[in-house]
């Protein structure tokens, strides 16, 4: 065989392989839009059974419980409790801690389905010693450090805030769909923190959501922002959601804002009334052929709510297909496909102007890169 004749077949061979890749992550041409009419039957109150597990462990189901804590002296806690059922079943419990005093900590541990369980009627949700537990009114969350090399946390949280999500929470195209609870918009947090045997207590401002599907976030979106952050008056949560153009490619932005006095004051889902805009590219932490994604994200209400919110310090940047452990083979043919997700978190700074009335805050921005 001739060098032109193996050069050709190498060729072929590489283009089936990044095309097969790129069908497996992105799935079928074909696939249903989003419809503008979305669920909303569950009425105004959640139920402690909607923090409880929603999924089955069926094929492509995937869950998680996520807290982030910003405290009294400036640093800041994340952690998520996850379960997927994409090619086979995995558990696993991730988490951040920034802080002046130790820097930047990550952790991640996996663990087997004979270790974890998952309630139904409320949040209860166990892997090995570690746990997530709550009623919509308060929780506590337990990281054991023998599981994350020494670094252990027993948190309190107790809602300031009733729950929220928007209409039933549920974003569905036919039978796919993604799905999101706020289960605890701000909360009162009273955290020990146990690094290699030293001890201290911490106050601070909590968050709890709650999320699942049924269907690989890929093969819905092509991303999103996320944020939640408080002022000395408000909590915000919003968010903008960019649909796959296999979907409709429709961006849907979310704006929630509250205080403990009056409870939910704006509540707006989809496009009606609420606008979007992103300033600030980020530089330096992405492929420099990527889509481009911003730091700033501002929204405006036809009421004339404000709110912008500036990424400040980069607390994760991860590239999902190596957190995953996605075989190199498989992450250099996405690579080839220009397809490489990354997950994003921002420490940031938050301004909320209403009436001609502004209040500046902090919170948690989130960009989720997933093309």
């Amino acid at each position: 065989m001739s060098l032109k004749n193996k050069k050709l077949i190498a060729t072929m061979i590489i283009s089936f392989a990044v095309s097969s890749c790129v069908r497996l992550y992105n799935g079928s041409f074909a696939q249903p839009d989003f419809k503008l009419i979305q669920p909303d039957e569950l009425g105004p109150t959640v139920e402690k059974w909607e923090d409880g597990a929603r999924t089955k462990g069926n094929h492509n189901e995937f869950e998680w419980w996520y807290l982030d804590a910003k405290l009294e002296d400036g640093s800041l806690f994340v952690c998520y409790f996850y379960k997927v059922h994409f090619i086979r079943d995995r558990f696993f419990i991730g988490m951040n801690y920034s802080s002046k005093e130790y820097g930047e900590i990550f952790k991640l541990k996996y663990f087997k389905k004979n270790e974890v369980s998952f309630a139904k009627d409320s949040c209860k949700v166990t892997m090995r010693n570690n746990y997530f537990i709550g009623n919509l009114k308060d929780y506590k969350i337990s990281l054991d450090p023998n599981d994350f090399d020494g670094f252990g946390v027993d948190i309190d949280l107790s809602a300031r805030l009733k729950p929220y999500r928007p209409q039933d929470g549920v974003i569905k195209a036919e039978e796919d769909f993604f799905a999101w609870l706020a289960a605890v918009p701000d909360g009162e947090i009273n955290l020990e923190l146990n690094i290699n045997g030293k001890k201290s207590q911490l106050k601070g401002d909590g968050y709890h959501d709650h999320n699942w599907g049924n269907t690989p976030l890929q093969r819905l979106f092509d991303g999103w922002v996320w944020f939640r952050g408080k002022t000395d008056g408000h909590t915000v949560i919003a968010a903008e959601l960019n649909t796959s153009d296999e979907r409709g490619g429709y961006d849907i932005p979310i704006l929630y804002v509250a205080n403990e006095k009056n409870g939910m004051i704006i509540n707006r889902f989809g496009q009606d009334g609420l606008f979007t805009k992103y300033s600030n590219k980020i530089e330096g932490l992405y492929n420099k052929d990527n889509e481009p994604y911003f730091s700033s994200f501002d929204l405006l209400t036809k009421d004339g709510c404000y709110v912008k919110i500036s990424g400040k310090d980069v607390i994760d940047n991860t590239n999902l297909f190596k957190r995953a452990g996605l075989p190199w083979p498989i992450r250099w043919a996405m690579s080839q496909a220009k397809i490489d997700p990354y997950y994003t978190r921002f420490d940031s700074n938050l301004s909320y102007e209403l009436d001609g009335n502004t209040e500046d805050g902090y919170g948690v921005l989130e960009v989720m890169d997933l093309k």
